[in-house]
């Protein structure tokens, strides 16, 4: 198969063409244009240089993935006659060269791109950019692209309002309505570029849109924004965190800040429960400050960072998942269970189930770290066969616990056993055990709070009354709920 050759035009006219560009164009056995609608194309026909262009093609294709294939598969068929030299816009961002580049490499044919004065350096020279980087896009592909609002951005080939409606809406999720963009659009006959700043909800109220359309976004700071993402998370942690930050924060450590990650944690339990979609989100957002500044302060001693939080999950979460990013058939969610946990004992060398029940974390509360390791047990047929059952082991324990009592002998251990026995019953009843005393405590504090009001209603004070008397104010609450 002969060479193809991918020359840059530009979007303008002559004066932004290279020499070896020209040169290119020049000797070309076979000359294609993606579009005869540029304005080489009336120079090219001046200086006597034949060419074909792909509009008719285009015109007949549903949609752009459907002309990029066509048109990969033309160009290449052509080669197989003579080295053909294709000319398009702007090659670094043309999708019909991204597809001939994937044909050509499956194909093993050899494929040559010349550079030349790309359409977003033009667009760029129009904007007042203070920056040295800037983000590209096509803008038919920014709905599937990562987006720091922190930095600039440059969007090309805003073909429609469409397009440029779905941009418009992706950028608002994090910027604000009225930030000041600049819109560049051209003349096609010509390729003369003009520019006019417009605020952001703007962008897709314009009078014509195609090709050369583009808009040019800066870069703006979280403190100027009310929407943020994570790494706006990390940045306000740096900040807390940082000589001049806060002071409390900066005295925190891994241990200090342990039982706010459990505090969190229960108060989006809470939430969920409650199916308080607000608080839903306003909580989790307070464990995933945790998470932030667990990572932080770990950075700040050299041990490991966010990156390394992110990376260990996400590694986790393929390897453990070969039925999704592997060949491992899996159909059901027992299956699954199944998989992982034969993955778990093999990357933690667990030959027994009594290695099992060892292996379960002693960072858990240890409410939750005994019904794990009750389900460990019960994996073997060592459990009871029901919660009925494992009701009657809990009046047993509470009788231990009576006698110690009633002996004046420690009574820890057979405590231990009670709590254990409930437990078992919560499992087996399908409920964490965690979650229920979590409940218990807040109906306590709920029904504590009617008492004391009930009381200071009749005008009296708790502290003054006896034990039979606020149990009198208590019951009459438990019977109006």
């Amino acid at each position: 198969m002969e060479q193809l050759t991918i020359v840059t035009l530009g979007t303008g006219g002559e004066d932004f063409l290279t020499r070896q560009a020209e040169n290119a164009l020049r000797k070309a056995p076979q000359l294609v244009l993606r579009t005869a609608r540029h304005p080489m194309a009336d120079w090219l026909k001046r200086e006597g240089i034949a060419f074909d262009a792909l509009d008719s093609l285009y015109d007949a294709c549903e949609d752009f993935d459907e002309f990029n294939q066509k048109a990969a598969k033309k160009l290449l068929k052509l080669c197989a006659t003579a080295p053909v030299c294709y000319a398009v816009s702007d090659a670094a961002f043309d999708t019909t060269v991204a597809a001939v580049k994937q044909l050509a490499s499956e194909k093993q044919a050899k494929v040559n791109v010349l550079p030349g004065v790309s359409h977003a350096s033009r667009c760029l020279a129009l904007t007042d950019a203070s920056t040295a980087a800037v983000r590209l896009y096509a803008a038919s592909e920014f709905d599937r692209a990562p987006h720091s609002p922190e930095e600039a951005l440059l969007l090309t080939e805003m073909h429609s309002q469409a397009c440029a409606g779905d941009c418009k809406l992706k950028l608002m999720t994090l910027l604000p309505e009225e930030t000041p963009v600049t819109f560049i659009w051209g003349e096609e006959a010509t390729g003369e570029l003009q520019a006019a700043q417009i605020p952001l909800f703007e962008l897709d109220r314009q009078k014509r849109y195609d090709h050369l359309t583009a808009v040019y976004v800066p870069g703006v700071s979280y403190l100027q924004r009310s929407r943020y993402n994570m790494d706006d998370l990390v940045q306000v942690v740096m900040r807390l965190r940082a000589p001049d930050g806060c002071p409390w924060d900066r005295e925190q450590t891994h241990e200090s800040i342990l039982p706010d990650l459990l505090e969190e944690s229960y108060e989006f339990i809470q939430a969920t429960r409650e199916e308080d979609i607000d608080h839903m989100y306003d909580e989790l957002g307070d464990v995933l400050l945790q998470v932030a500044m667990q990572a932080e302060i770990a950075h700040e001693h050299g041990e490991f960072d966010l990156l390394d939080v992110t990376s260990a999950i996400c590694g986790k979460m393929i390897e453990r998942h070969p039925h999704v990013f592997g060949q491992v058939k899996a159909d059901t969610s027992e299956q699954v269970l199944e998989n992982w946990e034969a993955l778990k004992r093999q990357q933690r060398g667990i030959t027994s189930h009594a290695d099992a029940m060892d292996n379960v974390s002693t960072g858990l509360s240890p409410l939750l770290r005994a019904s794990k390791v009750q389900k460990k047990a019960a994996k073997v047929g060592f459990d009871f066969d029901n919660a009925q059952d494992a009701l009657k082991k809990v009046y047993e324990e509470a009788d231990e616990v009576k006698e110690n009592l009633a002996q004046q002998t420690d009574p820890e251990e057979e405590i231990g056993d009670l709590f254990f026995s409930v437990v078992n019953v919560c499992r087996l009843c399908g409920k964490n055990p965690d979650i229920a005393l979590f409940s218990a405590v807040e109906k306590f504090i709920s029904r504590f709070r009617g008492m004391e009001n009930a009381v200071k209603s009749a005008g009296k004070c708790v502290e003054d009354l006896t034990l039979s008397e606020m149990d009198v104010y208590w019951e009459a609450g438990k019977q109006n709920r």
